[in-house]
């Protein structure tokens, strides 16, 4: 008798080779779900994308030698520039006769939608003739209605509306991260062709203002899809202003053709050398220049801080609680001797320890208490101002509206 073996996969084989097959799945789902949640947070910080697009915009092979340390720049001191002193002294000074912006219910605004539910805010000049058109594109995670109800661009807002702008403010059709859509076929970008469409329905509600010169003034990521705005022929652009960013590298080497491109001013802040470095501008003003554009650039210095600096800039802000703002910044060593904020608040997040106490002590009255931790998002932002290196800040904004209009009427 011949006996024949059949040979049987294990269950223990088979169990093993589910269970391996389960955690596969499972290990691939947690990385694609990870990965996913940290681009959709990433995405919405303006600060990021910036950081990011250092990365994945070309810069050019010029020598970068000459450019500040990161050491240099942490223990910031003050440097000379051309026209500092006038510019110093014009912002602390600057008033403006359409609103008061201690008060900030001054400055009332319209808003209308239309095609494509494209809004639009606006406001127009009430104690001067409407001179032009200002369109302002925002940074990411920041609205349309920001520009109306934080102090910073209210003043800038102020200093458009002085010089006879009527300001017209767009919002992001990216309704997650709120950036601007930075793609440079004029054709492809959703974004643009909102802000078409909802110029062309503006017009129609305000005829008379279709034979004004436009310009645009772009924060951040508005400033790269204001670069990119700059090139369409249906409403025509006579200038820009680029604030703390760069012209899109595509349309800087690809449309800037003899004298075929808006003026351009850029206001940037001295501390950023990875993004919109003096370096990047200088070398894109230089392209600009040897195509015939006129172009400048105004640059922005690191806030020397006093007592009263965070009520100066935020009215909200009580006189008790900036002085105990500022001497906390003080007694923990955030300060160098020339009063400049050594550290990135970004980066360095001690602070949130030491300046929002936990509770009422001998240095911190109630009301200071409350009103500081009534304005944290205030004060938060009011940081990264004055560290300067990417952040929204009043300065050099009425010089620098002012040049394209002198520069425009030539």
């Amino acid at each position: 008798m011949i006996v024949q073996y059949v040979s049987k996969r294990p269950c223990s084989r088979s169990r093993r080779s589910r269970i391996v097959q389960f955690l596969t799945l499972f290990f691939l789902g947690l990385v694609s779900s990870t990965i996913t949640f940290l681009i959709t947070f990433f995405a919405t910080s303006d600060y990021v994308f910036d950081r990011i697009s250092s990365f994945l915009v070309p810069q050019s092979n010029g020598d970068f030698s000459s450019e500040p340390s990161l050491e240099r720049m942490k223990d910031y001191r003050p440097r000379d520039f051309l026209g500092k002193k006038e510019s110093v002294n014009y912002d602390y000074y600057i008033t403006y006769k359409d609103f008061n912006f201690r008060k900030p219910d001054t400055l009332t605004y319209e808003n209308r939608t239309y095609a494509n539910s494209t809004l639009i805010f606006y406001r127009f000049p009430r104690r001067t003739s409407i001179l032009a058109l200002l369109l302002i594109f925002h940074s990411c995670r920041h609205s349309a209605t920001h520009w109306f109800h934080t102090p910073e661009r209210q003043r800038i807002l102020g200093a458009a509306i002085d010089l006879g702008f009527a300001c017209l403010v767009f919002q992001a059709s990216d309704k997650t991260a709120k950036c601007w859509s930075n793609e440079g076929d004029i054709y492809q970008n959703r974004d643009v062709y909102y802000i078409l469409k909802g110029l062309e329905g503006f017009f129609k509600d305000y005829p008379e203002l279709i034979s004004l010169p436009r310009y645009t003034f772009g924060s951040s990521s508005g400033g790269i899809f204001s670069s990119v705005f700059a090139i369409n022929q249906r409403y025509p652009i006579h200038g820009q202003v680029i604030y703390t960013s760069i012209i899109l590298p595509v349309i800087l080497h690809k449309h800037i053709k003899n004298g075929n491109y808006p003026t351009t001013v850029w206001i940037y802040m001295l501390r950023d050398i990875e993004f919109a470095s003096e370096q990047r501008i200088d070398m894109s003003k230089e392209i600009l220049r040897r195509q015939n554009i006129s172009c400048t650039s105004f640059p922005i210095e690191p806030s020397q801080l006093t007592s009263t600096i965070f009520h100066d800039r935020q009215p909200k802000i009580t006189h008790a609680a900036s002085q105990y703002l500022y001497s906390q910044l003080r007694q923990y060593r955030w300060l160098n001797n020339y009063n400049y904020m050594l550290y990135n608040p970004r980066q360095k997040l001690t602070w949130q320890g030491f300046l929002f106490a936990v509770q009422v002590n001998q240095t911190l009255s109630k009301e200071a208490f409350d009103n500081i931790h009534t304005h944290k998002l205030e004060i938060y932002e009011l940081l990264n101002t004055f560290y300067g290196e990417h952040e929204i800040s009043y300065e050099r904004s009425y010089e620098a509206l002012k040049w394209l209009l002198d520069t425009s009427n030539k």
